[in-house]
């Protein structure tokens, strides 16, 4: 039998794992029991548990791997992240080893999708505003045609990388018979023909767009990928999306357009996080700010994230199989 380290705080792992989940993994592995995990896990915790492991689970809250945990656990063949990013938690010396890692990216990258449709709808439906107008008292229905609307069906839509949950959005773009432009410099355009989305240079694609969603890595060179010289390019009505990484565009640059009324934006994301309590971004009237909630929050999909982790798991270990791999080189161009 296998034995797998599920290093995660107690409440990380009742919020991930359902008791049938658990159930299957243990036909198949000794784990350690998670309810018995801590409040906070911590380095010198997860040495301990990691020890002479085949495998490890790891989620949000759980530390950065070591090599002295890598020392540990010689025979440690996988890395099953139940979050997203893998970026802070992998250290140089696990690519060395042979150990394989995989995360979660693919199944939050639905919850991410989703998100951005909802944003999408509701902010071209002006749901936000009439919703702020009947809570002051009002009442004004379409026929008063105060807040134009819109409806997604044949809008142009631009995405900013070409990453897991793009491709959610582009699935889900589709069914609403949406013009799809997409804006990677690391992808070739023969790819985009085969999504039948349309590759388009990013300022281009800035000034053509009626929504800009964006899904960039948290790389460098996506630092203010969006700034005060292409910021402007947006038409006049646009909705502007980031569900990313805040650090992807430039905040002041982008309040100063927000300032001038000609375009939305809804903000999942800042840099840094919290923004201050006095940021624009919290008072302007053509802005919605959610604190980072797209992905992997939801009730109902918390608990997929768990079995696919133990999924991926048996995979590896009882077949050699392994969805969504993480290779080293992939690392420059991933979240």
């Amino acid at each position: 039998m296998y034995k797998v380290a599920i290093l995660l705080t107690r409440p990380m792992a009742e919020s991930i794992f359902a008791e049938e989940d658990l159930a299957d993994l243990r036909r198949f592995a000794a784990i350690n029991d998670p309810r018995n995990l801590p409040e906070v896990l911590t380095a010198d915790k997860m040495l301990e548990l990691i020890r002479g492991a085949d495998a490890c689970i790891t989620c949000w809250g759980t530390p950065p791997l070591t090599p002295a945990m890598l020392a540990a656990a010689p025979n440690l063949k996988l890395v099953a992240h139940a979050a997203g990013s893998i970026r802070n938690l992998i250290p140089p010396e696990l690519w060395q080893t042979g150990c394989r890692v995989t995360s979660n990216a693919p199944v939050i990258a639905e919850d991410v999708a989703q998100t951005v449709l909802a944003l999408t709808l509701t902010s071209l439906s002006r749901l936000w505003e009439n919703a702020a107008a009947t809570r002051a008292g009002k009442w004004l229905g379409g026929e008063a045609n105060v807040h134009a609307t819109r409806r997604l069906n044949g809008l142009k839509i631009g995405l900013i990388g070409f990453s897991s949950v793009c491709r959610e959005v582009i699935r889900l773009f589709k069914f609403f018979d949406c013009d799809i432009r997409v804006w990677d410099p690391y992808v070739c355009p023969a790819e985009m023909r085969r999504w039948n989305v349309t590759w388009m240079e990013l300022d281009a694609l800035l000034a053509a767009c009626d929504v800009v969603s964006l899904h960039a890595p948290a790389n460098p060179d996506c630092r203010h990928l969006l700034n005060s010289r292409n910021l402007p390019l947006l038409k006049d009505g646009a909705l502007l999306i980031n569900t990313a990484r805040g650090l992807l565009i430039d905040e002041p640059a982008l309040i100063r357009e927000l300032q001038t009324g000609r375009i939305q934006a809804c903000i999942d994301v800042t840099d840094p996080e919290p923004p201050a309590a006095d940021h624009p971004f919290r008072s302007l009237p053509n802005v919605v700010l959610t604190s980072h909630v797209a992905g992997g929050h939801t009730l109902n999909g918390r608990k997929r994230l768990g079995a696919n982790a133990i999924v991926q798991t048996h995979n590896c270990l009882v077949k050699g199989l392994l969805s969504f791999e993480i290779r080293p080189e992939m690392l420059e161009h991933m979240a």
